[in-house]
């Protein structure tokens, strides 16, 4: 419920989970407003604001640290303590590209990166899925450097999608966000925060599972893939692939290519 004209969420049950295969997160309470980012199975947010009509929710999303606007018809509540459970409990995290678990007396297909979490009202254990089908890792399980590049390299031939979040579509930072949370590691999206993320590293010493950033013509950060080794990163342009670039900085094809010139090598893990 509102109070009057205020746009403030006032109900006692502020917090959501996503309880769909996928949620799509806009710019403004409108559709085709601009996709900003998408919910998977299991992962949480907090409500912050309804739309005067009450059809959309403006929330905020720790896992990939921004807002948006979701459909109220979309939301499913929960508590603050289940908030606080669900988001930082024992959760398994689906790996493969699409999974299906029995769910509420139906079938629902999970997404790579989807979470399920052990809880006394819905039980996931691992041990004995009923009804699951598909791969699984625990969340806090820390992936290797070669488990990660594995990770990223399954979602070669993905198209991109601004904002996407799954096999059927990804962005850019969408798909550094997500192979790290797959491989247990939480890391931001956007490049405004890719830069400051980790520690610096020489070309000299990265390793594959490195974070390489891409200056365009006028040497603005503006691209990010992940270093494969043997000069080669893998990145979203057009789609996920595989290409050859340059440690040490030096400019490398046309001034408008999102590989254009390595700025930063960052280590995340």
């Amino acid at each position: 419920m509102r109070n009057g004209n205020s746009t403030e969420w006032l109900t006692k049950q502020k917090y959501g989970i996503c309880r769909l295969s996928l949620v799509s997160v806009y710019q403004e309470p409108r559709p085709g407003s601009g996709l900003i980012t998408q919910l998977l199975f299991g992962e949480t947010y907090e409500v912050v604001e309804v739309s005067p009509d009450e059809k959309w929710l403006k929330i905020k999303i720790g896992a990939v640290n921004t807002t948006g606007w979701m459909q109220a018809l979309q939301h499913e509540e929960i508590s603050p303590e289940d908030f606080n459970f669900f988001t930082g409990g024992d959760n398994q995290i689906t790996t493969s590209p699409v999974s299906t678990l029995k769910f509420r007396e139906g079938t629902i297909y999970l997404l790579a990166g989807s979470l399920l979490q052990i809880s006394a009202s819905e039980l996931f254990d691992t041990k004995r899925f009923i009804g699951f089908e598909g791969r699984v890792r625990n969340h806090k399980e820390k992936a290797s450097r070669g488990e990660l590049i594995d990770i990223a390299r399954s979602f070669r031939n993905v198209p991109f999608l601004s904002g996407g979040r799954s096999y059927f579509g990804i962005g850019s930072g969408s798909f550094i966000q997500l192979v790290f949370k797959i491989s247990g590691y939480s890391v931001p999206k956007f490049i405004s925060q890719l830069v400051d993320a980790g520690r610096p590293v020489s070309a000299e010493k990265a390793y594959p599972g490195d974070l390489v950033i891409f200056g365009n013509e006028k040497d603005i950060p503006h691209h990010a893939g992940i270093y494969l080794g043997d000069n080669r990163v893998i990145h979203v342009s057009g789609k996920v692939k595989e290409d050859l670039i340059k440690l040490n900085g030096d400019a490398i094809g046309k001034p408008n290519s999102p590989t254009h010139r390595v700025l930063d090598i960052r280590c995340l893990i």
